[in-house]
């Protein structure tokens, strides 16, 4: 019976969050059926009761019932327990039901006051954030996510029910605990913040590179200059730039800005993405070999993201192999980790990972609208997809800083992306190949609220203004 299946999962669950995610995991076990069955004018009716009798409870009455589930039908009454009843042929409507119950205010609550990690797995709704993007940054993209979801189980609920089992090998977090200080940098009656691609001249000469066995790791710049990448900072921050990021395995070690960065705090940009470094660790009895990057926010330590996919090249040290030789990262579960609040969500990735084709679709899925990436390619390949994908679905910034390769700029220092319509506005690399710089720049002001390539302009760090 369809009341004895619900009551099953109310058992079983630990919390609001966990009943919602258990429900909307048997709506995805069965989606086709309940497409077919949302289809009778009778069954729109009992979800559409199920969902407005059990949303007018407040998040605390929810938690008081998911402790003690013989409360349910005092709480809801005879009415709902009997159409659960009647619904036992049509099973899972009523999950259905009052899973969008949840969604129409415990949820709600539940979200707008979050203050820790929420971790994404099957079933979960998890809400659109809201960041509006105002008429004048002119003809943006109208395809978002409440759009994409008009056919979804939700629908027109603003929350989708998240696909991906956190059991795989590349997980998503949500991270409330800086709400506040995300969404007051992200969006200003401006519009959206300025973004600092930084690109030192030291990046693109690297140390040799140990080889061995087919793979090869402990990537590291040859001539590091700490003072070189404080006063890019510095310029950043005069630029007007909030957020900035630098190049993959760029920096000797991950930490290796922690202490200028905090030292720093007023003169930097109050995000920084520090570039990405080969680590090696202890887990145990294993280790772990990573290529990791920190992210900084107001001064603090705040986030890591370590690379999943691994690069393949043939060419190490200047000198070409017979066959690919393969980054040595080992292979334990990565974690996704999305700075969030209710209009912003900040994801930093590593460069391929934005070619593994997973990877771009659980940025979209989990709602990220600003994506940082640290960069070291000589190629595009499909990055371009991925930036668009961000810029696109879910109305989205997105600023990939690649590794300056000597003094031309080229492949490209910068890929940007701006949720516009037109095409030749959303999404560009630069400089490209065709208008390379000699000398390459070392620092580019990405404004997201001018269609690209006008968006981006290259500042002189040694002064206050662009070149």
């Amino acid at each position: 019976m369809a009341v004895d299946h619900f009551m099953s999962q109310l058992k079983a669950a630990d919390d609001v969050l966990g009943l919602a995610r258990r429900l909307g995991a048997a709506c995805l076990d069965q989606e086709a059926d309940l497409a077919e069955m949302t289809d009778d004018p009778r069954t729109q009716m009992d979800i559409h009761r199920l969902e407005l009798w059990t949303g007018q409870a407040s998040l605390a009455h929810w938690e008081e019932v998911v402790k003690d589930p013989e409360q349910f039908g005092k709480r809801f009454g005879a009415k709902v327990v009997t159409l659960l009843r009647r619904a036992k042929t049509r099973h899972p409507m009523g999950c259905l039901g009052i899973l969008r119950g949840l969604c129409r205010r415990p949820l709600g609550e539940f979200f707008a006051g979050v203050a820790d990690q929420v971790h994404l797995d099957r079933g979960l709704p998890v809400p659109f954030a809201t960041r509006p993007l105002p008429d004048h940054l002119g003809s943006h993209c109208t395809t978002t996510l409440p759009t994409l979801n008009n056919t979804g189980l939700l629908d027109p609920l603003s929350f989708d029910i998240y696909g991906h089992a956190a059991s795989k090998q590349v997980r998503v977090v949500l991270d409330f605990g800086h709400r506040d200080a995300i969404d007051q940098l992200t969006w200003t009656k401006d519009g959206l913040p300025q973004i600092a691609t930084l690109h030192p001249k030291c990046s693109g000469e690297l140390d040799e590179i140990p080889v061995e066995d087919g793979t090869f790791f402990g990537v590291r710049p040859r001539e590091w200059d700490l003072e070189e990448v404080e006063s890019l900072l510095e310029a950043a921050k005069r630029e007007g730039a909030d957020l900035a990021v630098l190049p993959e395995l760029s920096l000797p070690a991950p930490g290796e800005l922690k202490q200028t960065i905090e030292k720093n705090q007023e003169d930097f940009p109050r995000v920084v993405v520090a570039g990405s470094a080969h680590v090696v660790e202890r887990d145990g009895a294993s280790q772990v070999r990573a290529n990791e990057s920190q992210i900084y926010l107001d001064g603090r330590y705040v986030a890591t993201a370590r690379k999943h996919h691994a690069f393949e090249t043939d060419e190490i040290n200047g000198e070409k192999h017979p066959r690919l030789l393969r980054e040595n990262l080992t292979r334990e579960p990565k974690t996704i980790m999305v700075l969030s609040g209710e209009m912003t969500r900040l994801a930093v990735v590593i460069c391929a990972d934005l070619q593994e084709h997973e990877i771009p679709s659980l940025l979209v899925d989990a709602g990220v609208n600003l994506l940082l990436v640290p960069s070291m390619t000589k190629r595009i390949g499909s990055f371009n997809t991925a930036v668009c994908d961000i810029a696109g679905y879910c109305q989205g910034v997105a600023a990939l800083a690649n590794t300056r390769w000597g003094d031309e700029g080229k492949p490209f220092l910068c890929l940007c992306a701006v949720p516009r319509e037109e095409p030749e506005m959303q999404s560009a690399a630069l400089p490209a190949t065709d208008e390379a710089r000699n000398p390459a720049p070392v620092l580019g002001i990405f404004n997201p609220n001018k269609p690209l390539p006008d968006a981006v302009r290259w500042a002189d760090p040694s002064a206050n203004g662009s070149v």
